[in-house]
């Protein structure tokens, strides 16, 4: 078994390494500095519990330098590199090949799949919260979280993939419609994630703050809605119970928000989400649109309305493509608040 994991940043070396720990055979595609790093000293993983340098693992800049063909493609790009992305992978691979993506948001799937055929495409999600410090480094924040697997094509079989994590040590399920899957994993990726690189604030310092509390709330009740109106149900995901958000978002918040505190606590640590570390690295691209984008496309197309939605992805959008000042909003959720409220007139 040959796993490729192409474009290895966090989520593909957090993964490949483990599984490369448990004797497979893993590849990674990364960047030169990462894969500079993996050549000379291997890979460092860390865990609230550990430290293992992981020496037992090829890594390449570019598809067509592997060594031998993969059984299995690990996509781990951001969304909005999944189509070139897709037709590398097109182009460089065996027409056998399966292509699983473990990326954020919706529509990633559909892309591949109208590059590589349904019949190759897994939907993948991953709720293991990790992070790149450095090159050849990556770091594992919590114990908790796991992979699911969906196919799209009814007549694909997920069990051999769902046993291959499995045996490194990774909880992963299989699951009946991907798109329960995907939406679920994005209502986790929902909270907190823009609000805490807008106002530059901590996820659990977003969960203390009741104004910004309620927005997120507000924000996954515009996901349910949406949810709702598509067929779709929550369901839970590995060490994530997703179905009690339900309960959480009709509770007072006064009596949920010590449960969400502790559960960003457990899932996330003091790491920082994904939109605020593209925000202070100054990209001009990054996921809200496959995110809180997605919401708020998916409701108007269904005659529904999510605005908190659409105001976080109008400001984090305009922060980065410099048209607004990240300063007007930094350390004040007021601010926030107030474009998200112009939006609700």
């Amino acid at each position: 078994m040959h796993v490729v994991c192409f474009g290895a940043g966090a989520i593909g070396s957090l993964v490949g390494t483990r599984l490369a720990l448990a004797g497979i055979d893993v590849t990674l595609v990364a960047r030169r500095d990462h894969v500079a790093a993996i050549r000379t000293r291997g890979v460092t993983f860390e865990t609230p519990r550990e430290r293992v340098v992981c020496k037992r693992i090829d890594s390449v800049t570019a598809i067509e330098d592997l060594a031998s063909p993969p059984d299995l493609v690990l996509l781990t790009v951001k969304a909005y590199h999944t189509q070139e992305a897709a037709r590398a992978l097109k182009s460089a691979l065996d027409a056998a090949v399966p292509v699983l993506s473990l990326q954020n948001g919706i529509g990633n799937e559909e892309v591949i799949a109208a590059e590589v055929g349904a019949a190759r495409t897994l939907a993948g999600t991953i709720t293991i919260s990790v992070n790149r410090p450095r090159p050849g480094v990556v770091r594992q924040n919590s114990l908790v979280g796991g992979i699911g697997v969906a196919t799209l094509d009814p007549r694909q079989d997920p069990s051999p993939w769902i046993g291959l994590f499995r045996r490194a040590g990774i909880p992963a399920a299989s699951y009946r419609d991907f798109r329960e899957m995907k939406w679920s994993k994005l209502l986790i990726n929902l909270f907190t994630n823009a609000t805490s690189a807008i106002v530059d604030l901590s996820p659990v310092a977003v969960v203390e703050d009741m104004g910004l509390f309620e927005l997120e709330r507000e924000a996954l009740r515009e996901a349910l809605r949406v949810m709702k109106q598509l067929g779709l149900r929550p369901v839970a995901l590995p060490g994530y119970p997703v179905p009690i958000l339900r309960a959480a978002l009709v509770a007072p918040g006064w009596l949920v928000r010590p449960l969400m505190r502790r559960l960003v606590r457990r899932g996330r640590g003091e790491a920082r989400t994904s939109l605020w570390h593209d925000l202070q690295r100054g990209r001009s691209e990054n996921e809200v649109d496959v995110l809180n984008g997605a919401v708020a496309r998916e409701a108007a197309r269904l005659g529904l309305r999510a605005p908190v939605n659409a105001a976080l992805t109008d400001v984090l959008k305009g922060l980065a493509a410099g048209r607004l000042d990240p300063g007007e909003y930094r350390g004040r959720p007021d601010a926030l608040l107030a474009a998200v409220a112009g939006v609700h007139r």
